[in-house]
């Protein structure tokens, strides 16, 4: 009786031991607005109309989702963790990233404080991971983004079939790269999808700069579906700002950015050149480059209250005898309000103006529309000019 008595808090010790040494963790974010659109266009590619709009929008702040991740202690300094992420929208109840379960993230992992991690799976790039966190979007929200997020700093793309190493921190560097598996049979090019990146911090400044390249499969001379873009980084081309280079052979981005924390406010600048190669079967020749600047703060006025501004130049270039090449000038401006540590409502606008030429997503020159943001909450004008206002309530958990 004596020896299970004694036995008893012994096991129940070591049950808590045990625990403490594993966790699952459920978390989200649920982002819904009312938003007003100047100009929305609906129809087909060559026969696009039009129109303002009112309604219910999902991710204006930031992006709804739902994740599970865990990590288990391996002794010796190892653990092993896990993400699995759903994005959705709330409007409707459907999955977002065109309708997969996780289709935010989803990766297995080992990593060490020591010596960094390595995850296999669905996953952000380097590049995402070491520039979006000094970009607009994540300071000024998804309104925020270079016109059409057409530099992924909004990270609106993410890499299939895809093993990422992330550096432990050694005295503020950190650094990564990541390689995603094209899986095509016969080509270790074809499809697949590289990136690196690097960061620094030290007090009250932030550093990062990555690179990031795709290629398509869907550019042979023989392929039937040629025109089209399929590669392990999804969610590349999702407006009128680039939807003329889907038939690219490539795509790679360079990018960097800085911010710089003042205390009351946060300042920070960025640059981007991101560029699209042809090949056999693409519905352009040559290359062609889009170059983008943006500047942006974030003052925190109260403690509970932040108001952000951030303004974007995009300037494209001249690719298949377009000589007046489009340019895109952006400029958000939105106030947040702190109910809660966890829930918040905000006021968001932007607005851009298109000028020059561009090719549609049938190659042909056509003049530069605005689009605002990127597919998730942004929608591409048929004019020039797009405004978007959106008023709306997130709720972290």
């Amino acid at each position: 009786m004596n020896k299970q008595l004694i036995a008893a808090p012994l096991l129940l010790s070591l049950a808590g031991i045990a625990a403490a040494q594993s966790s699952v963790t459920l978390y989200g974010i649920v982002d819904a607005g009312v938003t007003y659109r100047s100009n929305e266009r609906v129809g087909s590619a060559g026969a696009y109309a039009g129109h303002s709009s009112v309604g219910l929008t999902t991710g204006n702040l930031s992006g709804s989702r739902w994740g599970i991740k865990g990590s288990e202690d391996l002794g010796g300094g190892m653990r092993a963790l896990f993400v699995l992420e759903n994005g959705f929208d709330i409007t409707n109840g459907t999955s977002g990233q065109g309708g997969r379960q996780f289709g935010r993230q989803a990766f297995v992992g080992v990593g060490s404080d020591r010596y960094g991690t390595i995850t296999l799976g669905r996953q952000y790039t380097s590049l995402d991971d070491f520039v979006s966190p000094v970009g607009p979007s994540s300071f000024i929200g998804g309104f925020g983004a270079h016109a059409g997020d057409i530099d992924d700093l909004d990270q609106t793309a993410r890499v299939d079939s895809a093993i990422k190493y992330t550096s432990a921190n050694y005295s503020g560097f950190t650094f990564g790269a990541l390689y995603g598996f094209g899986g095509q049979p016969g080509s270790m090019k074809q499809r697949n999808t590289w990136s690196v990146g690097a960061a620094y911090a030290a007090g009250p400044l932030r550093v990062g700069v990555g690179y990031e390249r795709s290629d398509n499969s869907k550019t042979g001379a023989t392929d039937p579906t040629a025109g089209k873009w399929q590669s392990t980084d999804d969610g590349l081309f999702n407006s009128s700002i680039n939807e003329g280079y889907a038939s690219a052979q490539s795509q790679q981005v360079i990018a960097t950015g800085a911010t710089y924390d003042f205390g009351p406010a946060v300042v920070g600048v960025n640059y981007s050149n991101v560029q699209y190669r042809s090949g056999a079967q693409s519905l352009f020749s040559g290359h062609a480059t889009f170059n983008v600047a943006g500047v942006f703060t974030r003052w925190n006025v109260q403690p509970q209250t932040q108001l952000f501004a951030g303004y974007s130049y995009t300037r494209g270039s001249d690719v298949d005898g377009i000589d007046n090449r489009a340019q895109y000038h952006n400029v958000t401006l939105g106030a947040v309000y702190d109910l809660s540590k966890r829930t918040s409502v905000y006021l968001l606008g932007a607005y851009q103006h298109a000028s020059g030429t561009t090719l549609d997503a049938l190659g042909r020159p056509v003049a530069a529309t605005a689009s605002v943001s990127d597919k998730a909450n942004g929608h591409s004008s048929d004019s020039r000019s797009q405004a978007i206002v959106s008023l709306g309530l997130r709720q972290k958990f």
